[in-house]
């Protein structure tokens, strides 16, 4: 994979840099095209990421899924007040529930610090709905100020 400069105006972050933001836990966000009629949308996700891969779940009936499926092509952003990351990337759906929960686990505790509260076993439970999302960047561009 690619690491490049996101703006010529400010320098771009080192790979330790771009490890501590992306180990944060802040949203990524996804465009897609909109299956329905192919028009742009933006998703905030929770995510990890590891291995040069961001892992998602989404409701397997959904939206998101539905457009990813159609076309896994996206543009993704990380970002905070002073420094990001974005890029080209494309998504694998993967439709495995047991994966899903696997993800959806760590990323409550990612998220929420902890996959024990009530709350979070609701989620899991409803992972059993949703599809897993691998999303393997072309490029990672980054900035700070």
């Amino acid at each position: 994979m690619k690491f490049t400069s996101a703006d010529p105006e400010f320098p771009p972050m080192q790979q330790g840099e771009i490890n501590e933001l992306l180990n944060q836990p802040i949203y990524l966000r996804m465009a897609m095209i909109d299956d329905r009629d192919g028009t742009p949308l933006v998703h905030p996700i929770w995510y990890y990421y590891e291995d040069g891969k961001f892992f998602a779940v989404s409701n397997s009936g959904g939206r998101k899924i539905r457009s990813l499926k159609k076309n896994p092509e996206v543009y993704f952003l990380v970002d905070t007040d002073d420094r990001g990351v974005r890029g080209k990337a494309r998504a694998k759906v993967i439709d495995d529930p047991e994966y899903a929960k696997k993800i959806t686990s760590r990323n409550l505790v990612r998220y929420m610090g902890s996959a024990e509260s009530p709350e979070a076993k609701d989620r899991i439970e409803l992972a059993k709905n949703y599809s897993a999302i691998e999303v393997t960047p072309y490029f990672i561009a980054s900035w700070k100020a």
